[in-house]
């Protein structure tokens, strides 16, 4: 059972999720202003009828407040909210949502009994705002730091290729996909107890998907107690933060160098002719979208200024020129919105009879019918070897000379 002081925090907590005032909640389960203020501070422990009519009123279960790993942290103080014409409700839900799957991100850890170590990249302050040498432009800054994580992750001036994995792994990034509202490209958020939060916007391509991602990879960097709300159209471009990610996510996915030189292949090749056929061919390397690719070059000085409004206005359609050049769409994996790390461990937590079928599907969110068929999924491929087991203390010199 959690003590008094556990469960007064979760009170506490939920009501302020709600924005309701200590005398707006007594009066709605009946009792005194300062009766909740002793539950809350853990000095009176609700009664059984107090629970019920709490939790009703705090829009949540009673097994969410009572039970033994539930967790209560909140995003950073400093949070924003971002431009004004991004705060409406919806919005603002999209935000508690991701802070309730980060809350249950850190709930199946402790199930599990892991420990969160800080990621490498955690680590990293050279670029945080409040270290930016005075006069240095945030897009210098944004191309620096580009170039250091790429040393840092040898990734050498090609395409980065599995970069959720990698960024999940290097800068611990908890990364949804959500439906968010359509203003929005994604959401990051941190605290010391949740870590770094992403969510991203699962109706935007993939493309899109992978740029705001290395966009809040930014925010992580360089202010993460702020938090952002990427607004599906940019348009912070004097905002030192938002300058310093957008550079960042340009020169990271499309490293100057790495660029110039497949740019001249694709000259070499052509017999200095580069086509539009040419610029979707560099922008399937490069995982982006068209217009990403183009202003790219435009940018670096290999296309003139103004190419890609001048294709836009004769009414080019990179889709239908993929078609027309018999390229297939980009093929994704099957839509997982949830981290497969998240996943693992909430089907290892159930394999270990530590959950419910009940509290698997709520962490899974999902009914216990496709919850059930998840976890036998996961039997059958750890059955049929997809899972492999190896002896980390073996010589692999002996294995070989044994062969």
């Amino acid at each position: 059972m959690i003590s008094s002081a556990q469960l007064g925090e979760r009170l506490a907590q939920a009501r302020k999720r709600l924005n309701k005032t200590q005398a707006e909640l007594a009066e709605s389960i009946g009792v005194a202003r300062t009766t909740l203020v002793a539950m809350e501070k853990g000095e009176r422990r609700p009664t059984n009828a107090e629970l019920l009519k709490l939790a009703k009123a705090l829009s949540t279960s009673l097994n969410e407040l009572l039970r033994e790993h539930t967790v209560v942290a909140d995003a950073s103080p400093r949070f924003r909210m971002g431009p004004r014409h991004t705060r409406n409700d919806a919005v603002e839900d999209a935000v508690e949502r991701l802070k309730v799957l980060g809350r249950q991100y850190v709930e199946l850890e402790q199930v599990l009994s892991v420990t969160r170590t800080p990621a490498p990249l955690e680590a990293v302050t050279t670029y945080r705002a409040s270290n930016a040498p005075a006069g240095m432009a945030p897009r210098l800054s944004g191309q620096d730091a580009a170039a250091f994580l790429r040393r840092h992750l040898d990734l050498g001036d090609g395409p980065v290729l599995a970069l959720e994995p990698l960024l999940e792994l290097e800068a611990g990034l908890r990364i949804f996909h959500l439906p968010l509202p359509s203003e929005v490209a994604a959401i990051f958020l941190w605290s010391d107890v949740l870590g770094a939060c992403v969510a991203l916007n699962r109706l935007h391509p993939r493309e899109r998907r992978r740029w705001s991602l290395v966009h809040e990879l930014g925010h992580f960097l360089r202010d993460r107690e702020a938090g952002d709300v990427l607004p599906a159209k940019f348009e912070s471009r004097l905002d030192p933060s938002e300058v310093f990610s957008e550079t960042l996510a340009a020169e990271f996915l499309m490293p100057a160098t790495g660029v110039r030189r497949r740019f001249t292949e694709h000259l070499r090749d052509k017999g200095a002719h580069f086509s539009a056929a040419d610029l979707i061919a560099m922008a399937r390397f490069y995982a982006v979208s068209f217009q990403a690719m183009t202003l790219r070059l435009e940018e670096l000085q290999l296309l003139p200024p103004g190419t890609y409004q001048k294709l836009i206005q004769r009414n080019f359609r990179p889709v239908a020129a993929q078609k027309q050049m018999g390229l297939a769409p980009v093929q994704e994996r099957a839509e997982r919105w949830l981290p497969q790390r998240y996943e693992r461990l909430a089907l290892e937590a159930y394999s270990q009879e530590l959950l419910s079928e009940g509290e698997l599907a709520s962490y899974l969110h999902c009914d216990r019918i496709v919850a059930r068929e998840l976890y036998l999924a996961r039997q059958v491929e750890a059955a049929e070897g997809g899972e492999l087991v190896l002896d980390l203390g073996e010589d692999v010199l002996e294995v070989q000379t044994a062969r």
